[in-house]
């Protein structure tokens, strides 16, 4: 096996989270993303972002899905390293991803990023502006890329 990344465009990214994501096929959109291939064959792809409107303060970016096909070892972390390094490169603050509670973040812990707790979760709803009801609006585990200014904190 030989893993090795190439640049992605949103719109084939968008295509691999829809066909491998395992809870969330719906990417609305990225900035851009990064592939990771075995060999001659696409194994996963990672697309980067804005955060949430909370965290949506200038330089600071989002890890909106990583998608890996079954049976390849290090491509999460592979392309989580890989996000990370990029970013930072373009002058990002920080940058951050987020995974449900029952997932263990091995590939993140593998790749440096640091725990960063749970969020309050909830709904994005309000009588003034009517939102799609959450997936899983249960609270996430928050994760930071290690250089990152909130990692430091």
């Amino acid at each position: 096996m030989t893993l090795h990344l190439r640049p992605c465009t949103v719109k084939r990214a968008k295509r691999w989270v829809y066909d491998h994501h395992r809870h969330l096929k719906k990417l609305q959109g990225a900035m851009w993303a990064v592939a990771v291939y075995d060999g001659e064959e696409l194994a996963g792809v990672a697309a980067v972002g804005h955060p949430a409107r909370k965290l949506a303060e200038q330089g600071k970016l989002c890890v909106l899905r990583v998608a890996v096909a079954e049976g390849v070892p290090n491509a999460c972390s592979m392309l989580l390293g890989a996000c990370s390094r990029a970013a930072r490169a373009m002058g990002a603050t920080d940058l951050v991803t987020y995974t449900l509670q029952d997932e263990p973040g091995t590939s993140l812990r593998a790749a440096g990023w640091i725990d960063g707790g749970l969020t309050d979760g909830g709904e994005y709803d309000r009588p003034s502006r009517y939102r799609q009801p959450a997936l899983f609006p249960e609270p996430k585990r928050r994760w930071w890329a290690p250089w990152g200014e909130r990692a430091k904190q």
